[in-house]
């Protein structure tokens, strides 16, 4: 994966298909951090997309290298503290179970964040 993207960067074709696909990772997770900004939030919502995008490809990078596999109820505890630290810090640990489903869509992520089963 980090080949691609390396081979990505320095390719004027590859390049813009790499831009647009991380665009829409940003966009989706832009949407769900201005949905839901607790009261008192002085980070910019474009600030926390950027880091749930980078939470989102570091568990890619975790899984791939096979060190480690980020299950959907880690992942969303990780989300929530982004987008409402305060609330998610109180919430107990995460039951560990399954897989994540690994597909980036407004839908997907509003349900990662809320604890629902289709997570």
């Amino acid at each position: 994966m980090l080949e691609f993207i390396a081979t990505a960067a320095r390719d004027d074709k590859l390049i813009g298909l790499l831009r647009a696909r991380v665009e829409v990772q940003l966009n989706a997770y832009g949407r769900v951090a201005a949905s839901g900004r607790p009261e008192g939030e002085h980070l910019a919502v474009d600030d926390i997309a950027q880091l749930m995008t980078a939470l989102d490809q570091g568990v890619s990078v975790l899984r791939l290298s096979g060190i480690a596999s980020v299950d959907g109820a880690l992942m969303r505890t990780g989300l929530r503290r982004l987008l409402d630290p305060e609330s998610a810090a109180v919430e107990p640990s995460p039951a560990r179970g399954g897989h994540a489903p690994h597909m980036t869509d407004i839908e997907w992520v509003r349900r990662l964040t809320r604890d629902t089963p289709d997570a």
